[in-house]
């Protein structure tokens, strides 16, 4: 077969997964930075498949796949490694991220989907507390740049849960719903990536 004519049908095929840019519910893959292309392209020929022979790639699926009695044993999470409390918060919600990706194929065998919602600052009590609290300044702060330029209301996330359980989310599972007004995003493009 021409090469040509061979990549212009995987090419077409694998664009039936869709665009990774317009994915929103993808984890900050809706922008590929050109380092995250270059790593594409310089591991693409490896088999992901061959643990042996990629062991670093196996042991980077494990962290999503340890059950969880053995999270604490590994290598990145003793306590003299993770002493804050927000960097504790802040891996708990990438390994949750991680575990419902894993765990998308095993329940999707059992005919059901299973996501999960990230949400920002969320008008709650806990959020009443942080806000008034030690960190409450640069809670204020991230509202203050994100785009929505306020918290978020538990009416919004039950909206958004709705959509996830109900017929209108049928096809979306696997996935980490990141809904914190904008903040994310201040971080890594706006003015909280600057200090």
């Amino acid at each position: 077969m021409d090469p040509r004519v061979a990549y212009r049908l995987i090419h077409d095929e694998l664009m039936l997964d869709g665009n990774s840019r317009q994915n929103v519910a993808t984890f900050v893959t809706t922008f590929v930075d050109e380092e995250a292309d270059r790593l594409f392209a310089e591991t693409a020929d490896k088999n992901m498949i061959d643990k042996d022979e990629y062991p670093q790639t196996a042991e980077i699926e494990g962290r999503a796949t340890t059950p969880v009695e053995e999270l604490l044993d590994l290598s990145f999470l003793p306590p003299d490694r993770v002493t804050d409390s927000l960097h504790a918060y802040q891996l708990a919600k990438r390994g949750n991220s991680l575990r419902v990706m894993a765990e998308a194929v095993r329940w999707g065998n059992r005919g059901a989907r299973i996501n999960t919602i990230s949400p920002g600052i969320i008008i709650t009590p806990l959020a009443r507390d942080e806000l008034t609290g030690p960190r409450g300044a640069g809670y204020r702060r991230m509202i203050e740049v994100s785009a929505a330029g306020r918290p978020g209301t538990p009416d919004e996330v039950g909206n958004v849960a709705a959509l996830l359980m109900g017929p209108d989310g049928g096809f979306i599972t696997g996935s980490d719903i990141l809904m914190d007004g904008g903040v994310t995003a201040a971080f890594w493009f706006g003015e909280l990536a600057h200090g």
